[in-house]
Order: structure tokens, then sequence, then C-alpha cells
């Protein structure tokens, strides 16, 4: 029992470490696998080559045609976020500002869904079900699964806004899994229901724990 208590503990601290807040005698400083990038928002960051009705369509085909998934309804706004930041100049882009934002927090309102358009959204992403979703990546990848009350973001209050994970392709999460701080989830990989990740996952990995560990490599799908 006291060994059991006592490894609780070495797990609590390892947490506590990496949401100290910064400029305290204890904090670490933080790892900082990609640049801060200070123009966050500030273009249309929608996959190329695709008009926005093109990028809907396709959105709902991944939510098996159903109007009523609220994943699609929250990435369908996403992607009109982003759009919108093709208007030039900005004085007429103002109305579909105004736009975005109503639908925005009627979605977080509504579905429990936070996407913020500053984030990198690939193709073909996949959210099932709904609710306690914070999903403030600085990417997510193409084909990437991720269920509810899953949460990216900084690692530390005050950390700078682009110090967040980078979700790779074809990337599956769990529920309630937290990925945190200026990370890269490897493509191909698995994030565990409720993992903790706050450390690099190379590609084709199985991570589950909290914090999580790697606990398997799956072999890479022979090509078709």
């Amino acid at each position: 029992m006291a060994a059991s208590t006592e490894q609780a503990a070495q797990v609590e601290n390892k947490i506590a470490d990496a949401f100290v807040a910064p400029g305290s005698a204890e904090a670490a400083a933080p790892a900082e696998t990609h640049p801060i990038d200070d123009r966050l928002g500030e273009r249309n960051q929608n996959p190329p080559g695709m008009s926005l009705w093109q990028l809907w369509r396709e959105d709902l085909r991944t939510h098996e045609n159903d109007l009523l998934m609220q994943g699609f309804w929250a990435l369908a706004v996403h992607r009109f976020g982003n759009w919108r930041m093709d208007v030039r100049p900005r004085i007429l882009r103002l109305p579909f500002s105004i736009l975005y934002k109503l639908l925005y927090k009627n979605v977080e309102w509504m579905c429990g869904i936070s996407l913020n358009y500053p984030v990198k959204v690939g193709r073909r992403v996949r959210i099932w079900h709904h609710g306690g979703m914070i999903l403030g990546a600085r990417s997510i990848g193409d084909d990437v699964h991720i269920r509810q009350n899953t949460t990216f973001g900084v690692a530390r209050r005050g950390d700078h806004r682009s110090q967040k994970p980078i979700i790779d392709d074809r990337v599956d999460i769990g529920c309630g899994a937290v990925i945190v701080g200026p990370i890269t989830i490897g493509h191909d990989s698995q994030i565990g229901a409720n993992a903790v990740v706050l450390k690099d996952v190379p590609p084709y990995s199985v991570c589950v724990g909290v914090p999580a560990k790697v606990i398997k490599t799956l072999a890479p799908k022979e090509p078709t």
C-alpha cells in the first residue's frame, strides 16, 4: 500500500511539473519543438486546392452525410472562418467576421466543441460525439479522429498561444485525452482514452497513461 501511494504521488508530481506557472522558482524552461508564431489567424489555412463548398461536402461525407452531426458543424464553421480571411479589404470582411463569431459561439454553446479558425485543420477530420472538446492545437492533420472530452492547448498558463501541439496525419485520439504543450504527435499513432500527453510521440505509436507513455509501436501498413 505504501509503495502504491508513493507511486501515485510521483505521477501527480510529474503532471504538476508540466503545469507550473511561468516565472516561479520551480518552473523549468518549456521545450520549444516548433517556433513561436505571432501571425496566427492572419491568413486562410484551409487545405489548398479546394473551395469552401468542396470542403463542406467532403466534411459531410466524412460525418456519414448526417447534417445533425455536431462535429460536422464545428468543422463547417471553422472552414468558413478561414475562408473569410481571403476577403479583401478588411472592411469588406467585417460582416463575414461578425457572422463567424456568432456561429463559432453557437457551436461552443450548442455542441460543446471549441475549434477556433487559427487552428490549421486538414482534410477528412472526424469529430466523434461531442461535448467538452477544446481543440486548441497548432495544427491537425488529414484523417485524424477525435473523440469527446478531448483537450489540446498550451501546457502552462502564460505560454505563447502558438506553443500548442501538432497532430500529424491519421492520428486516432481516445475520449478524455489531454495533449498539451509544443509537442508533436507522430502520424499513424493512437492516443488512449484519458491519456495526458506532455512529450513528443513518434509515428506509429500507441500511447496511454498519466503521464502518457508509448507502450507499443505499430507496424506500418503495406501500400495497396
